[in-house]
């Protein structure tokens, strides 16, 4: 790992670290709070309320061990309500007292024993660590409990896990925590979704990534869970684990699941970052594979580009959604060049028309190659005909020498822009007086001399064309 992975890893942690603690202070146990001390009454129950309340064992009855273990809870638990934990504490002993109380029908109890091993999975591994071998109890106690407050809770301490560390991330994956959770409650309450998709966001962050078998599996659960989430950050996060995977096996992409998310509109702003990076990854499929879905994603696309260029000036964010677009079109057109026309009926065509004040507003798109790699594809996608319509109506001669001059220390611009201009000069003869009026063999001579082969190999053939 170099330093500046390094440093981004590190600092991937340090913001996964700050939103652990974060939702932990959220969710400290108040006072306003209601829970039964028991789901019986019984004289026992009131003995032991009085000694997690009061930390006190009326004088008639023996102190025992159950008892000097509430005395203990109730004292941990007053404890990190008020402050975090140390990460050098070791928790062994208290993680085992906790899972001798919990789940014995004291939901006070529980929540208490809960809030207290949330406050253990923030500092360290070393916290998170005694509690690993107890995930199959937790899983229990998740499914038996009645109360939404502790079910949640505990999916807070399942998140946390994820993110601590891999060997924690491995144990959540192994005792298939994600897949079990969604079994338990997708027939019965979406309230709990979100926290669901928190794990496996957590997951899919911890650092190497799962192995291939889970990745399947997760995916797998992406597209049920997919439906039920509300709320940008786990939409999003969610699209990112599903882009995540993909790009290590594209095969995996459901094209079903893309083909909807693209149908439905409402919101689609918010997360259209992860949406263009899914539609990307399609892009590069043969069309046989995409054929059935291709309208959709081409209405998608239109709807999108228009709606971002009709804003007028875009700041960086946007001109970099504009790039993902014109790499995706590049893609397709290759694949099926009638594209072309769908992507030229859209406000992009306002990119192509000579415009050196839109050329420095739109730095972004004019500085990179999807640019013009979209621009070789349409060129070399039009007849001559069409190349005539296409040069009465952009100049492109006249752009392309000027975005020439904008771009000669980027070697792989340089090489696309000389490819453009020599296909216009080899299709239209026409655009040869223009080129050299434009003083276009100037910067043949200059960059004849560039260090890159292919530099000077189409310099060379463009010479050849004009004279």
């Amino acid at each position: 790992m170099n330093i500046v992975q390094k440093k981004r890893e590190e600092f991937s942690i340090n913001i996964r670290k700050q939103k652990r603690e974060e939702l932990f202070k959220s969710k400290r146990v108040s006072n306003t709070q209601y829970l039964p001390f028991s789901d019986t009454t019984t004289m026992l129950s009131e003995i032991y309320q009085n000694a997690y309340y009061q930390k006190q064992c009326p004088n008639n009855v023996q102190l025992n061990e159950t008892i000097q273990k509430i005395f203990k809870i109730s004292e941990l638990a007053d404890a990190f309500n008020q402050h975090d934990c140390e990460k050098n504490y070791d928790t062994s002993s208290d993680v085992e007292i906790i899972f001798d109380i919990i789940g014995k029908g004291y939901p006070v109890l529980d929540r208490a024993c809960l809030q207290i091993l949330l406050s253990f999975t923030l500092p360290s591994h070393l916290t998170c660590k005694p509690i690993l071998k107890y995930i199959p109890t937790l899983l229990k106690f998740f499914n038996e409990t009645q109360y939404e407050e502790l079910k949640q809770t505990v999916l807070f301490i399942f998140s946390n896990l994820a993110a601590d560390c891999y060997q924690c991330r491995d144990a959540i994956l192994i005792y298939e925590i994600p897949q079990a959770v969604f079994q338990a409650i997708h027939q019965t309450t979406n309230e709990l979704m979100n926290d669901l998709a928190q794990i496996l966001i957590n997951i899919s962050r911890t650092q190497p990534l799962m192995s291939n078998f889970n990745q399947i599996q997760m995916i797998k659960l992406c597209w049920q869970l997919f439906p039920f989430l509300q709320g940008h950050e786990y939409i999003a996060g969610i699209l990112q684990l599903i882009q995540k995977i993909c790009l290590k096996d594209k095969n995996l992409l459901d094209m079903n699941f893309l083909s909807g998310i693209c149908q439905d509109y409402s919101n689609s702003d918010l997360y259209l970052n992860e949406i263009l990076a899914l539609i990307k990854i399609m892009s590069y499929f043969d069309r046989n594979r995409y054929e059935q879905i291709e309208n959709n994603i081409l209405n998608f696309l239109i709807v999108k580009v228009n709606q971002i260029l009709l804003n007028g000036n875009l700041d960086k964010h946007f001109q970099k959604q504009i790039n993902k677009v014109l790499s995706i079109f590049t893609n397709m057109i290759v694949e099926n060049p009638k594209l072309i026309f769908n992507a030229l009926d859209t406000n992009i065509i306002q990119l192509f028309r000579f415009n050196e004040q839109l050329q420095e507003t739109y730095d972004e798109i004019f500085c990179s190659i999807y640019y013009y790699s979209f621009y070789y594809q349409t060129i070399n996608n039009l007849n001559q005909s069409q190349i005539k319509q296409f040069i009465q109506l952009f100049q492109p001669i006249q752009q392309m020498i000027n975005l020439l001059d904008q771009n000669m220390n980027n070697q792989d611009i340089i090489i696309d822009i000389l490819r453009i201009l020599e296909m216009i000069l080899q299709k239209d003869i026409e655009s040869i007086a223009v080129f050299i009026k434009l003083n276009g063999e100037q910067y043949l001579a200059e960059l004849s001399q560039h260090e890159n082969e292919e530099v000077y190999k189409i310099c060379e053939k463009i010479f050849e064309i004009i004279n």
